[in-house]
């Protein structure tokens, strides 16, 4: 992150105690091998307590063999399914890069869950409700953005039924450097502000006993934890690594005379992909503009986009919920008779999430459950 947070009681100076009879636990919750970002974290009771650890095996969605084509599934017609825990659901995939959808079943959920390997982007497309970590509490709401960094401790709490994109980074996901002054702090210009971030709420420490369960994740297992004290014991934390939200609605497109390319839409960036949003916003002022997209070759990364809200010009179809995937080396742009209908329009008001991936996007079994035929042939049809 870009800034530094301080919440709750510290003290005086790292790796010290300041009273002998209340000593406090010190996590250092870090990245990169004690290299990367990290925060400090004070319990009551020692993290490593643990009472006892069970291995449970997990089905693993796989990528599919299948052809390179453009693509479109409705992910609206997923079941409600489980929890943080068991409900992802892989739509598509690589070596780099998980893209889920959760629609849960339960309203709240009663074990914490924990990423062992990716960091985790979250997407609210519909619901609200809090993240709950030792870190303290974060509300979310549709039009959100989540991250939660990998190795937290966290359970989610609904206050409605809710509807959430993931994606899954093995790499870094970060605010752009070419947003960022050489103090690390958000140049003027750019689409978001560090006001509009939010970030946890410490809350008071719980030192109660009772069984807790972490599932913690890998690729094919989860590591179920049982604590006999509460995990959201923390009295204090600061740092530079914690999860935050921001919503799209804080956010300010930028706009041009003619239009303007996908990177002027990026919101964050890992080395293995780029994301994007697309906002309710202003087109083009010159007078005889284009203001839909051009035709393009995506010739170095294949372009996914999850379409939340509003009306989608471009394309026939689509729906809130929908996903396309256009592939690398094979031309797209607007449909038929999209060009012409967009010119003279003054602005959209749709939102839509982009991301575009350096290594090629799969298939799993479950997304090719919800492709629509014939997508790639659209433009001919």
């Amino acid at each position: 992150m870009v800034f530094y947070v301080k919440q709750g009681k510290l003290p005086e100076s790292r790796h010290t105690y300041d009273n002998r009879n209340e000593l406090r636990r010190e996590e250092l919750f870090g990245e990169d091998s004690f290299e990367g970002a990290y925060s400090l974290l004070y319990h009551l009771n020692e993290p490593t307590r643990i009472k006892s650890f069970r291995e449970v095996k997990k089905d693993v969605e796989k990528k599919t063999d299948n052809l390179y084509m453009h693509r479109h599934l409705k992910t609206g017609s997923l079941d409600r399914k489980g929890s943080i825990v068991d409900g992802k659901q892989t739509v598509m995939m690589n070596d780099r890069i998980k893209i889920q959808i959760l629609k849960p079943k339960d309203h709240s959920e009663d074990t914490f869950y924990r990423n062992a390997l990716y960091e985790m982007l979250f997407f609210i497309h519909e619901g609200s409700g809090k993240m709950v970590s030792p870190m303290g509490i974060l509300n979310f709401s549709q039009g959100d953005y989540l991250y939660v960094p990998k190795g937290l401790t966290f359970r989610l709490d609904y206050d409605s039924p809710c509807y959430i994109l993931i994606f899954q980074s093995m790499d870094d996901i970060t605010i752009p450097t070419r947003y960022l002054n050489r103090y690390g702090q958000l140049k003027e210009g750019t689409p978001y502000y560090s006001r509009d971030i939010r970030v946890p709420v410490l809350q008071k420490p719980q030192n109660n006993k009772g069984s807790f369960k972490i599932f913690i994740e890998y690729e094919d297992r989860f590591i179920e934890e049982e604590m006999d004290m509460n995990p959201l014991d923390v009295e204090g934390w600061d740092g530079y690594l914690y999860p935050f939200a921001i919503n799209v609605s804080s956010m300010a497109p930028i706009v041009g005379k003619l239009h303007m390319p996908p990177p002027v839409h990026e919101t964050f960036s890992s080395k293995s992909m780029m994301v994007g949003t697309f906002l309710p916003r202003k087109f083009d002022f010159h007078p005889r503009s284009v203001p839909i997209s051009y035709y393009h070759n995506n010739i170095d990364v294949d372009e996914f986009l999850f379409y939340s809200s509003g009306n989608f010009m471009s394309r026939k179809g689509i729906e809130p919920g929908s996903i396309t995937l256009h592939v690398r080396g094979i031309t797209h742009g607007p449909q038929p008779g999209a060009v012409e209908g967009a010119l003279g329009k003054e602005g959209t008001d749709e939102v839509a999430v982009m991301i575009e991936t350096y290594d090629h996007l799969w298939l799993t079994d479950t997304g090719k459950k919800i492709e629509v035929p014939d997508y790639n042939m659209s433009w001919y049809n």
